[in-house]
């Protein structure tokens, strides 16, 4: 999470107050009484004026998400007129690149853009560069900086054709300036600490001063300070704190997270990743090595009291990482299965994690998921370990574990709906990876037994998941069109099902484990996926089908009407 904008210096009292009157008593923030904009003299009436504006923006910003938006634009405007007549001033250009990272950002505000995503994030990373330039040194300017790139490489790798060099260059910069940033900060953190222990000793001694005579001495010269002196214009910084320090370490682990998950997920479809890939993956372990055997223990050991209310925010994005960096290791070969599973699951069962936690719960789910997968892709490749083993009961098992872990986030009291409308999507998509071995090579007995059971729950837990996106508004519009069209590629699976066992019987075939071979008609698809289609056309359509094959949760022939695999 990036750090708050620069807190705005105050003018005396009187100018606060009228400024809160007149934003109190006009819906046009910044409007006079007779409807134009109050001129802005200086760079604090901008910085004044802009602040109006991201206050409003918040307090919209789940009533009226597009009103949200439309405040946040104008205080993105007023920042560039500020910029354009006070060009070196820092503030303005800290608060303009640190609320464009918010647009782009925040789920709500980022739903109601008329502009792509990544061109929001581009114009951020812009502005975050002039700011730097400004102050080279400014922490906070480097994290968010930071952040940016990380998103920017994140919605990069969304795109089914983007280069995936660009999100690793981008990754890695942010890495390199996060690494930066916590020098900076452990630099000011050491100096504060300094400072208040100098300032503490020099009030003691302050405090019990003796004159010659044994009488107690006093400073005839000093004087009270006015309440004018006391309410003149002020720059306010955050200061440094461990708490500042543990956020940054958990900023790297997301960026090295994202790192290992990009490169996993495109080893297959980028050849070329593959021969780099083992230089990436020496560069991620000499990273992570210091930041959690040096780093990370070094800054819990000197501020233990400060952070033991804090360690499970850091450790459960190391259990994160450490998963992905797992998966990205067994895909390289440079684990093998036994490890991947034993370190998996002690990843998730530190001391410090509340393993019936939501977040724990959710991201161990989301953890086996991915360890299916890289099995399935093992599998797939035609690549058989050592022993020649079958792992089908493996990639069973944990799926029905992380079914049960999903089951569990579900039914914690007072969860929020987004995360139960998460749970059930990723509960549709297990059930979809344990249907699929039903079929060979795999074949699985229990699989095969179950595949109805198993395609009626997918289509329940994906009309739940429908269900409680369309209830949370606009800014979940796509995750609740996205489950829509799920559930329609389910009763596709089950009509070609249930046809198929017809056929069989009718032929006395028995057709256990066989491949599917009755594809769905044109007709039977565009009949189940008519709403996707009206909503998002015919290349979404395609694009979800096309991924869902390729994760695994599809039989390819099942739609070989329409796409050729």
């Amino acid at each position: 999470m990036a750090p708050p904008r620069l807190k705005l210096p105050k003018k005396n009292r009187d100018s606060v107050v009228s400024g809160l009157f007149l934003a109190a008593s006009y819906h046009e923030i910044g409007l006079k009484a007779n409807g134009t904009r109050q001129k802005l003299d200086d760079q604090d009436d901008y910085l004044e004026e802009a602040d109006k504006h991201e206050e409003a923006m918040r307090k919209h910003r789940f009533g009226d998400p597009a009103k949200a938006l439309r405040f946040a634009d104008r205080a993105l405007n007023v920042y560039s007129e500020g910029l354009a007549k006070f060009p070196r001033n820092f503030d303005l250009a800290y608060n303009k690149a640190r609320l464009e990272l918010e647009m782009a950002t925040d789920p709500v505000l980022s739903q109601q853009l008329k502009v792509p995503v990544r061109s929001v994030l581009q114009q951020a990373l812009n502005s975050h560069q002039h700011a730097r330039d400004l102050e080279p040194t400014h922490a906070d300017t480097l994290f968010n900086m930071a952040q940016v790139l990380t998103a920017l490489a994140e919605i990069i790798a969304e795109d089914g054709e983007f280069d995936v060099s660009e999100a690793l260059q981008y990754i890695k910069q942010a890495l390199e300036i996060q690494s930066h940033c916590f020098e900076l900060q452990e630099a000011a953190f050491a100096k504060s600490r300094l400072e208040l222990e100098q300032a503490m000793r020099e009030t003691a001694q302050y405090n019990t001063p003796q004159t010659d005579n044994g009488q107690v001495a006093t400073n005839p010269t000093s004087k009270p300070q006015t309440a004018s002196q006391e309410e003149q214009w002020v720059n306010i910084e955050e200061p440094v704190t461990a708490e500042t320090l543990l956020d940054t370490v958990i900023a790297q682990l997301e960026a090295l997270s994202a790192l290992c998950s990009i490169v996993s997920s495109n080893l297959v479809s980028s050849p070329e990743l593959r021969s780099t890939s083992a230089i990436t993956l020496a560069w991620v372990d000499s990273y992570s090595t210091k930041l959690l055997t040096h780093v990370l223990p070094t800054l819990i050991h000197e501020n233990r009291e400060r952070l033991e209310s804090r360690l499970s925010d850091v450790m459960l994005p190391k259990a994160t990482f450490t998963s992905k960096y797992l998966e990205l290791s067994f895909r390289l070969s440079a684990f093998d299965v036994a490890r991947y599973r034993q370190e998996l699951d002690a990843a998730f069962s530190q001391p410090e994690l509340d393993a019936a936690s939501e977040g724990v719960l959710l991201a161990g789910a989301q953890a086996l998921i991915s360890f299916n997968s890289a099995l399935a892709d093992l599998a797939a490749s035609g690549v058989s370990n050592a022993e020649g083993e079958s792992h089908d009961a493996l990639r069973w098992k944990i799926l029905v574990e992380a079914q049960s872990r999903l089951s569990s986030v579900a039914k914690i009291p007072d969860v929020d709906k987004y995360t139960v409308a998460t749970t059930h999507l990723l509960r549709g998509d297990v059930s979809l990876y344990l249907q699929i071995l039903a079929y060979p090579p795999t074949a699985y007995p229990q699989a095969r037994n179950s595949t109805p059971q198993l395609l009626k729950h997918a289509e329940i837990y994906y009309r739940n998941a429908s269900k409680l996106f369309a209830s949370l508004g606009v800014s979940t519009n796509e995750d609740n069109i996205t489950c829509e069209a799920k559930g329609a590629v389910v009763s596709v699976l089950q009509q070609v099902t249930t046809d198929q066992a017809a056929s069989s019987n009718s032929s006395g075939r028995d057709n256990d484990g066989a491949m599917i071979s009755i594809p769905a008609s044109i007709d039977q698809i565009e009949r189940a996926l008519g709403p996707a289609l009206r909503a998002k056309g015919e290349n979404w359509t395609r694009e979800l089908i096309t991924h869902m094959v390729s994760e695994g949760m599809v039989m390819p022939e099942v739609f070989s009407a329409i796409i050729p695999f």
